[in-house]
Parts: C-alpha cells; structure tokens; sequence
C-alpha cells in the first residue's frame, strides 16, 4: 500500500479547514438566528406583563376616580386616560420603538398620579369618618321618634364606623410604606363603609358625598 505524498497529506488538511471552517460559520448564523427568536419572545412577553401590569393599575384609577370628587384628579384621570389609549393603539399598529415609548410614558406617570390621589382620598375619607362620627353622637342625644333605629341598626352602623375607621388606617400605612394603590382601594374602602353607616343611620349623605354614595353603597 502506498503511502500518501506531502502534498496530498496538505491537501487533506486544507480541505479539512474548509470544512470546519464553513461549519463554524452556519453555527454561528444557526446560534445568531435562534438568540434573535429568544430575545424577541422575551421582549414580546416583558411588554404584554408590562402592559398588563399599567392596564390593571389604569382600571383601578378609573374605578376610584369615580368615588372622589376632585376636579384636579379629573383632570389627572383624564391625562391617564388618553396615555392609556396612546399605549392601546401602539401596541396595535405601532413599531416597536412606538410601544415602549408610550408604555414607559405610562409607567413613569402612574405613581405620581397615584401619589396625589392617595394623599387626597386620605383627606377625603378622613373627613367623612369625622361627619360620621358627629352625626352619630348627635344621633345618640336626639329622640327615638326622630330617629328610631333598632337595636341591631345601631350595632350595624357602629361596625360600619369600625371597618371604616379600620381600612383608614390601614391605608395610611401603605400610604407611608409608598404603596399608594394599595392604600387607594383601602380608602375607597372606608369610604364606602362610612356611607354605609349613614345610611342604616338613617342620616344623609353631605353634598359633595352624594354620587360616591349612588356607586359604592347599595
């Protein structure tokens, strides 16, 4: 058997190189190829949870916007509202640069705005928890025939004050500790239970109270 010369035994080894050479090549279009398709769903998903996570908070706003009356937060509200319909209609037909843009907008306004809110629904609350109580002590000082109320009305309405006065100041706590949503829904809370004891009082709703009535208290 014959031995193979030098100049056969380089051509093997060039033609070897060619081939992982190419090889090489292909594996890094394969790996380039596939870490796009990655990186692509993972930006796909980390917008939809971010866009989840804004239109929950969005919804939230929109539902105590309706129990405070406050022409600033209206005005606050709305400015959302319009930024939340930017958001809904780039991630739609918008590029890519468009939706991140209008979402980031969106995140970076809604903890200022929820900040302001939650400082006004504490004072607002906090109001009616004072309108509740007075009135309940005059309640106690006025005559049955005026203001008959059974026994188990009064325990009702006392354990509306309760939860009232509880919620309160369970909002303020998330209110100091910066979660400000959370405190939002806490007040809106008591809120509606200080109406409520009100209304099994059998007392009326102070003016600038009546419509957050006609939606929290049935």
């Amino acid at each position: 058997m014959d031995l193979p010369t030098p100049a056969e035994i380089i051509s093997l080894r060039v033609k070897g190189r060619g081939f992982w050479k190419w090889f090489v090549v292909f594996s890094i279009i394969a790996v380039t190829i596939l870490a796009g398709r990655i990186y692509s769903s993972q930006s796909t998903q980390g917008f939809r949870e971010r866009k989840k996570s804004v239109d929950s908070k969005v919804r939230i706003l929109r539902e105590i916007g309706s129990s405070f009356e406050s022409s600033e937060l209206k005005k606050d509200l709305q400015k959302i509202e319009n930024y939340s319909a930017d958001l809904n209609s780039a991630s739609k037909v918008g590029s890519v640069q468009e939706k991140s843009d209008s979402l980031t907008l969106l995140e970076r306004t809604l903890p200022e705005s929820m900040k302001r809110w939650s400082e006004f629904a504490e004072t607002s609350s906090d109001k009616l928890l004072q309108h509740v109580a007075k009135e309940s002590r005059f309640l106690k000082m006025e005559s049955e025939d005026r203001h008959p109320l059974t026994a188990k009305e009064e325990e009702r309405a006392n354990d509306y004050f309760r939860m009232a006065r509880e919620e309160w100041l369970s909002g303020n706590k998330f209110r100091r500790d910066g979660n400000h949503l959370y405190a939002l829904v806490l007040y809106k809370r008591s809120l509606k239970y200080s109406l409520s004891s009100l209304k099994v009082s059998k007392l009326p709703y102070p003016e600038e109270y009546k419509k957050a009535a006609d939606r929290l208290v049935k």
